[in-house]
């Protein structure tokens, strides 16, 4: 923990000079260094003790980064350099990647080292789903990688993946409950590859490793992936029959179609309907082959249409919208059939046939069904071709006749010649000469061993004087450091007395202004007392001289409001008076006038009733004159 403090005290910031004396151009001479930051395209700053990125950001070139082994906790900065195709950041202290935004912005990163890090959630690292070309990445020796279920939370996460810890993602971790073969299943030997070799070198060396790690990884892919596997046969397969490598199906010369009239034209009578209903008519193909040519045409092109409509279903947004606005392509497609249907029954004619069939099947698009039916499908697939690839084992190769082998004249002699002679004599001179050399061996052994012990006594010596001389040199250092401390605890001594000394000197100083103040704030309270004594018994006598004029002054007026309200009082006594008496005058003058009135009105009434009354009796008088009643009419 010392040893850490004490490295953390000397960290280092990534200067501007520091990325180009470690840093290198896209040319081949290594020895002359770039002066522009922006031409630099690899740099490797690992094991510097650094602590942050401020200006590795200025280089906009940059393909290889190497950090390994630094004490950086933060890589913003690396959001301008969108040209990064390998990403070194083993061994830092790192905790928190960034988000979605900066990882989309290195498009080109395929290559990525976060092993022996501190990330220790999936929070920390989900940032990583943006990075849309990210192939290879390392995150062994961190505590995230001690969770279960690791692996397959972090590759169906980010989708480009194809590597992971040193081993290559198989079929069984993106396609659930699949059981293979041994030699297809997860962390097999077959998928192993070293995504971090120890050797570092120059720029083009690097990107020639970068190459080479991701064609290994596809190559492992292309080998023992099922699923890659039958797509290249099925693709094998579609070539050849576009190509017309793929034997054709023979056809039949004859067929028979049964028809049957339509009911259009059955009118005339019963029995002529019967004997067409149950018409059956045998025909050649030359006979009715361009008829037949033109329906199957249209609807061959009907199903085109529709297997073009239809997509596949993803666990996709974009593909099920798609899937969403099948349904009115499938209507469009259905009335497009039966127009094409109706077009072909008028040019047949009246008497039209039919085609005895199934009726086209238009299906209702579900996308949650049809995502489950064809990822079932799917799978059942993939498993019968694997079946299938098992089942069809290849031959063994043939291995070639062996030839004998070539006999010259010179072995015919030596093999005479060996016949003949005795070879005792060559084997004890071999086992004397293997005696001497083991000897010799050992003889050679023995002075090695000697010789190394000298030189191992030599440099125990050795070491022993440069550990005294260490000790000398650290004692000697150490009775230098304590003078220097005993010195510096005199002078602190020495200053401490005097800052005690200026300290007593400053606090009697004080106490002499307090004193002074206090005497001085008790003669400002003595003078302030007696003001305010003097002060309250002018303010009193003040008061009484204002409330005395006050009150003459308000009996005056008091006298004066009384006489005037007095006045006013018989002013409007006699304003009343004189309104009474010009009242009762005025409803006497009425009183008369409202008499007289009534009387002339009574007298004109009474005169017209009076003329009205002789009229009346005139009137009776001279009916009965002219008009007698006769005698004999009874009532």
């Amino acid at each position: 923990m010392d040893s850490l403090d004490a490295q953390r005290k000397y960290l280092v910031t990534c200067s501007e000079s520091l990325i180009l004396s470690h840093g290198q151009g896209p040319g081949l001479d290594l020895v002359e260094k770039e002066t522009d930051p922006q031409q630099v395209v690899m740099v490797n700053l690992s094991c510097l003790l650094l602590k942050n990125l401020d200006n590795v950001g200025s280089c906009r070139s940059l393909r290889v980064c190497i950090l390994a082994d630094n004490f950086i906790s933060t890589i913003d900065a690396l959001i301008t350099c969108v040209h990064i195709v390998k990403l070194d950041l083993k061994g830092n202290q790192i905790t928190q990647l960034p988000g979605v935004v900066f990882w989309d912005s290195l498009r080109r990163l395929q290559l990525l080292h976060l092993h022996d890090n501190n990330m220790g959630t999936r929070k920390n690292i989900e940032g990583l789903s943006g990075c849309p070309n990210l192939t290879a990445l390392t995150l062994y020796d961190t505590p995230l990688s001690l969770k279960g279920n690791y692996r397959h939370c972090i590759i169906n996460s980010i989708w480009s993946l194809k590597a992971l810890d040193n081993f290559v993602v198989s079929d069984e971790e993106i396609i659930e409950n699949w059981i293979l073969p041994l030699h297809f299943k997860t962390l097999c030997r077959n998928f192993y590859l070293n995504l971090y070799p120890a050797a570092k070198g120059p720029y083009q060396r690097e990107m020639r490793a970068i190459h080479k790690i991701i064609s290994e990884v596809n190559r492992i892919q292309s080998v023992y992936s099922p699923t890659l596997i039958i797509q290249r046969w099925i693709r094998g397969h579609l070539t050849r029959k576009r190509l017309g490598l793929v034997p054709a199906v023979p056809s039949r010369e004859r067929f028979s179609i049964r028809v049957h009239l339509s009911p259009i034209a059955s009118v005339e009578t019963d029995s002529q309907q019967t004997q067409e209903e149950t018409w059956v008519k045998e025909c050649t193909a030359k006979q009715h082959l361009q008829v037949l040519q033109e329906v199957v045409t249209s609807q061959a092109s009907l199903e085109a249409k529709k297997q073009k409509d239809i997509s596949p279903p993803h666990n996709t947004t974009q593909n099920s919208k798609t899937m969403r606005s099948n349904r009115a392509k499938y209507s469009e497609a259905e009335r497009e059939f039966t127009a094409a249907e109706e077009f072909y029954e008028e040019k047949l004619g009246k008497m039209c046939f039919r085609l005895i069939g199934f009726k086209a099947l238009v299906h209702q698009v579900e996308p949650v069904s049809n995502m489950l039916i064809s990822r079932q499908q799917g799978g059942r697939d993939i498993r019968s071709a694997i079946r299938l690839f098992h089942t069809q084992r290849p031959e063994p190769p043939k291995l070639p006749h062996p030839r004998p082998p070539l006999i010259n004249a010179e072995k015919r002699l030596m093999g005479r010649c060996l016949g003949s002679i005795s070879l005792a004599p060559f084997q004890v001179i071999q086992r004397a000469y293997r005696m001497r050399e083991q000897a010799e061996a050992l003889q050679r052994r023995a002075q090695q061993v000697a010789h190394s012990q000298a030189r191992r006594e030599g440099a125990q010596g050795q070491r022993h004087g440069l550990l005294e001389a260490r000790r000398e040199v650290v004692l000697q250092v150490r009775e230098k450091e304590q003078k220097e401390v005993e010195g510096a605890l005199a002078l602190l001594r020495a200053s401490r007395d005097r800052e005690v000394q200026e300290v007593r000197q400053k606090h009697a100083v004080f106490l002499e202004v307090k004193r002074r103040r206090a005497s001085e704030r008790a003669m400002v309270i003595a003078f302030s007392r007696q003001h305010a004594f003097l002060s309250k018994t002018v303010n009193r006598h003040a008061v009484r001289q204002r409330q005395s004029h006050a009150q003459q002054e308000r009996s005056v007026m008091v006298a004066s409001s009384r006489q005037q309200s007095r006045i006013q009082r018989e002013r409007i006594k006699g304003c009343i008076e004189d309104r009474q008496q010009s009242l009762k005058e005025e409803a006497i003058t009425s009183r008369v006038n409202r008499d007289t009135y009534l009387a002339t009105k009574h007298t004109n009434q009474l005169l017209r009733a009076q003329e009205r009354v002789a009229s009346v009796k005139a009137s009776h008088a001279k009916m009965e004159v002219l008009h007698p009643v006769p005698v004999n009419q009874t009532a």
